[in-house]
């Protein structure tokens, strides 16, 4: 019985992931996380963090629509 070796680097990361998610105020999306990981050494997929982060249920904050009065035609 082989411990899980991907899944325990996995752990890891996601722990990684989530003190820099938090770090910043739950503000951060896949990409910006994905670059603080590079900045710090390490270096992985962003396909990789993308999951990790959807999994854990790690969203960033998306841009507010943009409010538009007018109603005539364009």
């Amino acid at each position: 019985n082989k411990a899980d070796v991907v899944a325990n680097r996995n752990q890891e990361l996601l722990a990684e992931i989530t003190e820099i998610f938090e770090q910043h105020k739950r503000r951060y999306g896949v990409r910006r996380v994905h670059r603080e990981l590079i900045n710090r050494g390490y270096r992985m997929n962003h396909k990789r963090i993308q999951r990790l982060m959807h999994e854990a249920g790690l969203f960033g904050k998306r841009p507010k629509e943009k409010y538009h009065s007018y109603k005539g035609e364009v």
